[in-house]
C-alpha cells in the first residue's frame, strides 16, 4: 500500500503520474487529501480531469492560520494513516499538506518519501522554504528533478535515498496536452481567438496580501499589456481575489487589458499557457509548466527554486514595478527563441518512481539516520 498525502492543485497535478503508473502495475494506493483546497475549481475538478481515485479521506483541514492548519493535518493525518499502515507515504512539493504529512509519518515510524525533494529559494520569507527543508530532514527517499537538487542535498548531508528521477509535470503535461485541446472551449469562450495574450497568476503571499504591493504589481502588469499589445489573462486565485476586492483601485484590474476569470481546470490552463505568448507568474509549478510547454516564461519574484528554468533561458526573475522595468524584461524574453532544452526529463518520472516505491531493496528509514 502507498499513501499519497496531498491538498492542493498542484500535487494532485504531479501525483497523477506516478498514481497511474502504480495502477498499471496493480500496486494498492491510497489518496489522503487533507482539503488545503477545497473549491471545485481548485480541487474536485483535478480528480473529474486527471482520473485520480476518489481519495480514500478528506480531512477538511479548510483555510486557517498557518500553525493551526499544520497542526489539523498533523492530526488528523496521523489518525487515518494508523489505518492504513502503508509501505510508504509519498508527499509533494512543499505545502502544510506536505509539511503535515510528513511529519505524521514520521511520528508513526512509517516512511517518507519526498517528490520534487531538494528544491531551495533560500528565501526564509517564503513559507514554501521550511516546508520543504523540514519535510527533507524527516525523508527516507528524496525524488529529485535533476541533478542540481542532489547537490543542494549532498551540501546539506543528505546523500542517503537520493535519487533523479525528472519532474512528474512533464508527465502530465505530454499525456494532457492533446486532451486539452481536443476538449478545452476555454480559447473560445474568452474571446481569445487570434489575439495575441500572456498568461497571468499570482497567489503568493509576498506579492497578493497586501493592497500596496498587490497594487503596484497590478500596474506594471497593465503597463506591459500596453505597451506590447498583450491582453493579460488572469485566472484569479481566491487569496488574490479578496486583495483585490479591498483596494480601491480593484475595479480597474478587472478591465482592459486584463480579462479577469476564476481559476480554471488543468485541462483549460494546458490550453491557456500553451497558446500563450508568455506567461508572467509568481507560481514555481507554473515556471515548470512554462518551460515545459516552450512558453516564455517571466517571474514576479527576486529568486526562484527553479533556477534551471533560467539556466536554459526559458524564465527570467523580475521582482521590480517600476516603470518600464517589466516591461524590459518582457521584451526580452518574447524575443527569445523558444529552443530550449526541458531540464526536467523525459516524460517517465511517474514511471521510475513507482519502480523506487516497489522496489524492496529501496531504502526505508530516515536519511540522516545511521
Amino acid at each position: 500500500m502507498i499513501a499519497f498525502v496531498v491538498g492542493t492543485r498542484p500535487e494532485l497535478i504531479k501525483i497523477a503520474p506516478v498514481v497511474k503508473a502504480l495502477e498499471r502495475r496493480g500496486a494498492p494506493l491510497s489518496i489522503v487529501h487533507t482539503g488545503q483546497h477545497y473549491s471545485y475549481e481548485l480541487d474536485a475538478i483535478f480528480f473529474e480531469e486527471l482520473g485520480l481515485p476518489r481519495p480514500f479521506a478528506n480531512l477538511e483541514v479548510g483555510s486557517s492560520g498557518p500553525a493551526q492548519q499544520l497542526g489539523t493535518i498533523i492530526i488528523r493525518s496521523a489518525e487515518v494513516l494508523a489505518k492504513l499502515q502503508p509501505r510508504w507515504v509519498l508527499v509533494q512539493g512543499d505545502t502544510n499538506s506536505v509539511l503535515g504529512g510528513a511529519l505524521a509519518a514520521y511520528k508513526l515510524g512509517m516512511p517518507v518519501a519526498h517528490l520534487e525533494a531538494g528544491l531551495r529559494s533560500d528565501d526564509w520569507d517564503m513559507p514554501e522554504e521550511a516546508n520543504r527543508v523540514l519535510a527533507g530532514r524527516v525523508a527516507a527517499l528524496h525524488l529529485c528533478p535533476t541533478e542540481g537538487q542532489v547537490e543542494r542535498l549532498r551540501r546539506e548531508n543528505i546523500v542517503r535515498g537520493v535519487h533523479v528521477v525528472g519532474n512528474t509535470v512533464v508527465d502530465a503535461a505530454l499525456m494532457n496536452a492533446d486532451r486539452a485541446r481536443e476538449r478545452s472551449q476555454v480559447i473560445e469562450r474568452l474571446g481569445l481567438a487570434g489575439k495575441r495574450y500572456a498568461l497571468v497568476t499570482l497567489h503568493r503571499p509576498s506579492n497578493v496580501d497586501s493592497e500596496e504591493r498587490l497594487t503596484a504589481v497590478l500596474r506594471a502588469l497593465g503597463a506591459v499589456g500596453r505597451h506590447h499589445g498583450l491582453l493579460l489573462v488572469f485566472p484569479t486565485h481566491p487569496r488574490t481575489r479578496a486583495t483585490i476586492a479591498r483596494m480601491a483601485e480593484g475595479r480597474r484590474f478587472s478591465e482592459p487589458p486584463f480579462i479577469t476569470t476564476d481559476p480554471v481546470g488543468y485541462l483549460d490552463f494546458l490550453r491557456l499557457a500553451a497558446d500563450a505568448q508568455l506567461t508572467l507568474t509568481d507560481s514555481g509549478g507554473v515556471q515548470e509548466e512554462a518551460c515545459t510547454l516552450h512558453v516564455p516564461c517571466v517571474t514576479l519574484r527576486a529568486n526562484t527554486e527553479r533556477p534551471e528554468t533560467v539556466d536554459v533561458g526559458a524564465n527570467m526573475l523580475c521582482d521590480s514595478t517600476a516603470p518600464g522595468v517589466l516591461e524590459a524584461a518582457v521584451e526580452t524574453m518574447l524575443a527569445r527563441p523558444r529552443t530550449w532544452k526541458n531540464p526536467f526529463g523525459d516524460g517517465r518520472a511517474g514511471e521510475r518512481v513507482a519502480d523506487l516505491l516497489l522496489d524492496p531493496n529501496t531504502r526505508r528509514v530516515p536519511s540522516g539516520a545511521p
